[in-house]
Order: C-alpha cells, then structure tokens, then sequence
C-alpha cells in the first residue's frame, strides 16, 4: 500500500507552524561540511545574472489583457498562449509587510514566477498572529479585517508590477463555529467542514459573503477590484473539496457519520430527490430490490492464506487458526502507522459495482485500534488502489462483532484482496468467525419506509440499485453548488477571470460532471507525501518510503505523474496548483525537471510547486519544513531550467492525442478515470510521453459504452527513459535543453549534445541539466546554463537507521548540496568559456575545459563548490 494522501488542511497548518518547534532550525555557526557536499544557501539572483529569469515575465501583469481560455488553453488578451510557473503563499506568508512584498515579488519573477497561488488565506489557527483575513477581535467569521485585506491588495500590487498574475482560493480552511450561526456540533466536522459545505444553506451563502467581501472592494494600490484586475488569472472556489469524499476513494461513505442536524438535511434532500425521480414508493421499492442470492455468496475460502506486506522494518507473526476465517496476529516492530504492518489475502473474485459485506470478531491484548480495508491484490503486480473500503474500528480485550458493508469500485480485471492493517502499535489481535460475502441484509426499501414521507435513511446497507442513486444524488446536489457558486461569482461578482471549483480528482470520475461548467481544470498530486505515526501530524514520528518517482516509471504507469495525466479534461486548461516531492527525500532532485518535462509533452497551462517555505523569515537559510521549495537546492536550484522548459515550451508537446470519452452519466462504468484507462487499453503502453492523455466532459449519450479516441500516431519524442547501471534514467534531448535525471552514478549518458560521464558516489542520483539562455540551439548558442545537483539537506540534519525518517532533527542552516562529480561535454559550433556560479548567480572563476572535435568538455571539480556552471561564447 502507498503512502496515502492526508487531508490537505493538515499539509498547510504545518507548512506555517508545525516545524517551528520541530528543534533547532535557526542559521548558527556552521558545523563541518560532510567530504563531497557544500554550502549552498538562498540568495536573491544577481539581475542579468544567468539565474535571473525575471525577463520571461510582461510587465506588469495583465499588460497585453485579461487571462482568458481559447482553443483549451489559456492566452492574454491579444490571443498570445500563456503558461504559468508558480508558487504557493500559505497563510501567514501572504500577510507580509509592504517591504517584504516588494522583495517577494523581486526574488519570485528572478526565479521565473509569474504566478502567486494565495492559499488559506481564511485560515483559524493564525487569527491572533496576524496571519488570516479574519478579525481578530470576534469569534465569528462574518467580517473581513480592513487591514488585513490591505496586505493582500498590497501584495497583490507588488506581484502585479513584477509580472507575476494572481491564483485567488476562496473557501480553503474558514472552520465555522457556533458563533456564525450553526448549532454547536458544526465543531464536530473534522477538515474545516468539507463535504457538508457544499450543500448546507448556510454555509453556501456565506462562501458567497465572503467572496463579495473578498472579491469586491478596489484595491487601493491597482485601482481595480480582485474580481476585475487583469492580473488575477484564475479563482479557485472550494480548495480539495466533494460531497461524494474528498481524499479518498471510497465515494458515498462517511456521510452517515456526519452530526445532527446535519445529517438530517442530507436524508431531507436524499428523500426530496427520490420523491421527484421516482413516481412512486412502489416504484423505487422495485428498483431497489436486491438481488436474489444477495447475501448467500461467500468469497473467503476456509483455506484462505494469510500473508504479511511490512513497511519500514515492521516484524509481524501470524498464528493460523483451524482454518482461514481465523487467526492471531502478533506485531513485534511497527513505525506506528497503521498500512506498515498488512495481513491479507487475496484472490478475491469481486464485481465493480457489487455489493460486499465482511463480519469478524475481534479482540486485543490491550486498547488499541485496526483498520480493514479491500484493495487490488498486491500479487497483481498493479500499483495499490482501495476497491471501496477502508475502515477504521477500535478494540479492547473483550470481544467485539464488527460488520462492514461495501459497494466495490475500482476493480477492473484485478482479484480482490482483504487487509486488516494492524502497525498502530505492537502487541496481538486476534480474530476469528470471519466472512466475507456478496450482497448485505437490509438491503432495498424497507417496510414503512417512504420518500414522500421522508422517512427513506441514509444507505449504510444498499442494494446495488440503491446505492447507485445515492451517488447519483450526491453528484446532482454537488453540481447543483458547483453551478450556483460560478454563477454568482461571474454574474453577480462580476469576476472576470477564468473560475474552477474544486481539484478535478475529488470526487473520481464525478468531478467531471461538476466541473462541466468550469473554464479550466485544477488538479493536486504529491510524490511520497509523509506519513504520521502516533497521532495526526506527529512531527516527531513520521516517515517517508523515501525512493524515487523514476524507479515506477513504465509504460503503464507513470507514479504521481500519470495520474494527473489521466485526469486531464480535454479542450480545458490543466494547471496544478500543488505539486511536491516532500524533503527529505535523496531523490528530490528528480522533481522539477521531470514536473517541467512531462507536463510540457503533456501539453500543460500551470504548474505550482507546493508551497515555498517560511518567506517571512529569509534568514534562516534552513530547509524548514516537507515542502520548502525555496531552501531547497535540489528543488529551487531547478528553477531556472525547469521554468524555461516549461513556460518557454522547449520540450514540444506530443503530437498523438488519446481521449477517453465516458457516457452518461460519466459514473455509468467506473467511479475513477484511471479504472477505465486501464480497462480500455489492457495491455501494452498508455503513451505517457508519447500521447496526450485527456478526459472528455463531452458524454456520450446513454447507452453508449465507454471508449478512447486516438488522434495521430505515437512518435518517440525527445523525452525517454532508459536503464542506466544504477537505475532507470529521466532523458530530455531538447533542441535548447537537454537532461539526465536519475541514477546518474556509474552512467555513461547521452542526451543529445549533453553528455555526462559520472562515477559512483553517494547515493548514485541525481540532476544534470543545460539550457540555452538566448534562444538558440544548444550547439549554437553562446549562454548556456549547466545544473548538477542530487542530495540536498540542512547541516547537523540526523537521520534514523533505516533513512525513512529524521523525527524532529532536522537540523539548520545554511543548506548543503551534495557534488556530482561528473565529467561533461558538449557538442558546440566553437570553443567556449565555463564559469562557476555562486549562489546569485555571479561568476566565481573561469573553469577548466577543453574544446576538441566539436565538442566542450570539463568536470565539476570538488574546489568549484557550485550546482551551476555558465558556458559562454568568448
């Protein structure tokens, strides 16, 4: 089981606050530097230096007209194609002072921003500190601080000047309290309220009042309005957010679990809608009726084999009992995370669509909880993905009889497989009498119950007619929002620029019906993303797998990467507005070249790494916290290559197109895209870097089935990769960029001019990039920029045994790189000079090289000290 995806409020509350008490993070005296590594801290690049980008940005923003969409991109409003590089401002770093927001504006257009994503900006937790829109003198969350919207308008102002356009989320983290009018259990919705804001009254009309307050006042420093400035690019209304569940994908669950009187509006508006679809209680009784062998069809076999799955040096024992529906578990070694520790068994025969129960008993040696849980069988070969359940239940030494009821989705051709994932603590569980069966008791309408009545619950046990309506009923309720909420912010607002609800992903393949009437798609996806162990964001005890995105690259799957390609909506911009591969990874190097690469081939309009860091403090020079960008010399040392590959198109787009086309409603087939892809092209490659992948909101008409378009014919193009002696290798062979990426140590490696010549070291990973700086190929051009960089981290940085996880010792600043030593050359039309750089970007000293036979050769030599060499014309 992957890492899995935590609920992104958590992600921003600790990308503000939460590493600060993580121990000593603050620059002191430097201790000493490991042998191969250097110190390379953030500094502003030198104007006109080789790392200043700031001339790829108009200014000021919006110059040439507001940001529109045509032909399915974005372009400004002279009909020139736009695409976007930005950054993520969380909270209290968007709340600066005007000094710090000139300086922001300056360092992110040098580094080839041109936008500024201003996230949780309706936090709760930095109220008091200055550091949300809120007032801090009221309980409620009715009332914008005038003070702190002119922070906003200010740094807005800056951005502006520099060229940079603005990403404006609304609804992200405002957390409702009784004082804004709702009975007191509102406090007991975890995640800011998700899921029920979309269809509580209330709570939707006051996403509209926040929005006017927001939205609607002139900027001071512009003269505009943020719903009229030609600056502001795209509105984001509801962050990470469906009705249906929104970070996982076991779609319809959980809302029976929501507090009174909540709930009960739900079952008001599930019974109103049943009322109007069907004509009649009979008629819905008739629809509903289950199958007849439902409940009678067991899939656990008596001889069922139980087998581990361990994760990060986790020792487990398993006691079989007489036969397969018992056994004991004893966890002798855990992290504390509850999937690091899996009992299975797999082979199960299940049906998308299905209804499914499991029953079991249950008891442990001491309180503590287990998590079961239904996935593709892992001896499938296929990347892990929930079939529709993972269930949470708390045990004590007494026994207990739990019962689990499930529709299945996700499956596809792949056999089932049954988890009970046991890492939350050391010590035995024991289990016995269990089943698992198709269909459920209780199933269909049951007596006395009647929509017009309103007395039809919500369904905990449904029939597979019955549960297909509840979808259908939340996906209807979450359109309906979806089309409220755009068309108050374009007709009454006003708001000129382009508007998306939520991230296209939440809500599976549904997200395409309620983003049918937005003008672009935004979507989220991070690499490896920590997980927690004691606790929702143990700071002191988490871990990550901490292995490369490259080494699951293949034709078929293409990690973090490929999925969002699979979720692209065809004729509509793609951005992603949050983007990481989490520190402190070895292999964060990996990230921005293969982000810039394969999102350019994808064909791709925005790109935000998630987040930046704290900008409020600039001196403390230390990577403080998982998804620091600045810092972080093997993310930000980047930049510079990845933004121009990106925004300047240097890596073309693949000429084949791909377009699954689902019917109506596009639920019919599958609840997730990435199901169908796999369904429809069962074998050989899906075309990641050869074909653009898209999703088309276009549906076919009922009763058609599924299927994918092909446009043009696949053509290998300039991005590949290939197996080097270490590992498999990221190539980018560009006419004005080119790239090895990947298990570089050992590696002998073409990419096209560039070719790196590397031995062992370290932990044989890493970056080497050139781009062309004046718009010339890179045999012809007289400024290139060449990039080495693999491990990066703070100094006194202390990892565990396993290099999963360093707790809470992360450290201080400056930063230090770890030294490729790599001997490169590069086809050239003449001889040519090599500088290395400081960190700004100003040339250190003239390097070493020759000029033979074409070709400019020299080696990153330890007394360099530098990730970045300019090659000059003389």
């Amino acid at each position: 089981m992957p890492t899995p995806v935590f609920p992104v409020s958590r992600r921003h509350l600790l990308t503000l606050a939460g590493l600060l008490a993580l121990g000593s993070i603050a620059a002191r005296a430097s201790e000493s530097v490991p042998k191969g590594w250097f110190a390379w801290p953030l500094v502003m690049p030198k104007a006109g230096s080789a790392l200043d980008a700031s001339g790829l940005n108009a200014v000021p923003a919006g110059a040439h007209g507001r940001i529109r969409v045509e032909d399915g991109h974005f372009v400004t409003g002279d009909g020139h194609r736009i695409r976007f590089w930005g950054a993520n401002l969380t909270a209290d770093d968007a709340f600066v002072s005007a000094k710090r927001a000139d300086e922001l504006a300056e360092l992110f257009a040098r580094n080839g921003i041109n936008i500024v994503r201003l996230h949780h900006l309706d936090n709760p937790w930095a109220i008091k500190t200055g550091g949300s829109i809120w007032r801090k003198d009221r309980a409620d969350h009715l009332e914008i601080d005038p003070a702190q919207l002119d922070k906003i308008h200010r740094l807005v102002a800056a951005f502006k000047a520099r060229g940079i356009y603005i990403d404006i989320n609304l609804k992200v983290s405002k957390t409702l309290v009784a004082a804004d009018g709702f009975p007191t259990t509102v406090s007991q919705f975890p995640d800011f309220q998700k899921r029920i804001d979309m269809a509580d009254r209330r709570m939707i009309e006051l996403q509209k009042l926040y929005a006017r307050e927001f939205l609607g006042p002139v900027n001071p420093y512009t003269g505009y309005s943020l719903a009229e400035d030609p600056a502001v690019a795209t509105v984001e209304t509801n962050n990470e957010n469906s009705l249906l569940g929104y970070w996982t994908r076991d779609l319809g669950r959980g809302i029976d679990a929501f507090p009174e009187p909540f709930r009960g509006e739900i079952r008001t508006m599930w019974n109103a809608w049943l009322a109007k679809r069907y004509a009649t209680d009979a008629a819905l009784a008739a629809a509903w009726e289950p199958a007849a062998a439902s409940g009678t069809a067991p899939l656990l076999a008596p001889d069922a084999k139980w087998l581990p799955h361990l994760t990060d040096g986790s020792q487990v024992e398993i006691l079989p009992g007489s036969n397969g529906t018992t056994l004991k578990v004893r966890v002798l070694k855990t992290t504390g995370q509850d999937w690091h520790v899996q009992v299975s068994t797999g082979g199960l025969p299940l049906e998308d669509r299905g209804v499914y129960t499991i029953e079991f008993d249950a008891r442990a040696d001491k309180p503590r909880t287990i998590q079961v849980s239904v996935s593709n069988d892992p001896a499938g070969g296929d990347e892990w993905r929930s079939f529709g359940v993972m269930q949470t239940f708390a045990l004590t030494p007494a026994w207990v009889h739990e019962r689990v009821v499930f529709p299945a989705h996700g499956v596809g051709a792949s056999k089932g497989a049954l988890s009970f994932n046991v890492g939350q603590a050391t010590g035995t569980v024991s289990l016995k009498n269990l089943r698992f069966f198709a269909g459920c008791a209780g199933a269909g309408l049951q007596r006395g119950q009647s929509a017009r009545a309103g007395t039809v619950p919500l369904p905990i046990t449904p029939s597979k007619a019955q549960w297909a309506d509840w979808i259908a009923f939340l996906a209807d309720t979450e359109r309906s929002y979806a089309d409220e909420m755009r068309a108050y912010l374009r007709n009454d607002l006003h708001v000129k620029a382009p508007i998306t609800i939520t991230q296209i992903e939440y809500g599976g393949i549904e997200g395409l019906w309620r983003e049918q009437g937005s003008d672009y798609a935004d979507s989220h996806a991070y690499w490896q993303h920590p997980s927690f162990a004691g606790g929702a964001w143990n700071l002191s005890h988490w871990s990550i797998a901490n292995s490369p995105q490259l080494a699951v690259f293949t034709d078929r799957n293409f990690g973090a990467l490929g999925g969002l390609a699979m979720n692209r909506v065809a004729g509509k911009p793609l951005t992603v507005s949050e983007y990481d591969h989490p520190a402190p990874s070895d292999f964060v190097s990996e990230m921005y070249p293969t982000f810039a690469a394969f999102a350019a081939r994808q064909d791709w309009d925005g790109l935000y790494p998630f987040a930046m860091g704290d900008v409020r403090n600039p001196n403390h020079g230390a990577i403080s916290n998982f998804f620091d960008q600045q810092h972080h010399p093997a993310k930000w040392g980047l930049s510079r290559f990845a933004t121009l590959v990106f925004r300047e198109a240097l890596v073309p787009a693949a000429p084949a197109a791909a377009v699954l086309r689902p019917g109506t409603p596009p639920w019919s087939e599958a609840y997730h895209e990435d199901t169908l892809w796999k369904r429809l092209i069962p074998t050989g490659p899906i075309g990641f870097l050869d074909t653009r992948l898209s999703v088309s909101d276009a549906f076919l008409p009922a009763g058609e089935r599924v299927r994918v378009d092909r446009v043009g014919t696949p053509v290998p193009g300039p991005v590949r990769v290939v197996a080097g002696p270490a590992g498999k290798l990221f190539i980018i062979d560009a006419p004005q960029a080119a790239a090895v990426v990947g298990f570089i140590g050992g590696a002998d490696q073409a990419a096209g001019p560039l070719k790196v010549s590397c031995p062992r070291f370290g932990r044989n990973f890493g970056a080497v990039t050139a781009v062309s700086l004046d718009g010339k190929t890179l045999p012809e051009s007289g400024r290139i920029l060449v990039t080495l960089v693999a491990r990066a981290e703070n100094q006194g940085m202390i990892w565990n045994s396993d290099r999963t996880s360093v707790g809470g010792n992360w450290g201080h600043g400056p930063t230090i790189a770890e030294r490729i030593p790599a001997s490169l050359s590069l086809a050239c039309s003449g001889p040519r000079r090599v500088f290395a750089l400081v960190p700004d970007g100003t040339r250190a000293r003239q390097v070493a090289s020759t000029y033979a036979d074409g070709r400019l050769s020299f080696r990153d030599s330890a007394g360099d000290a530098t990730i970045d060499y300019e090659i000059v014309a003389p």
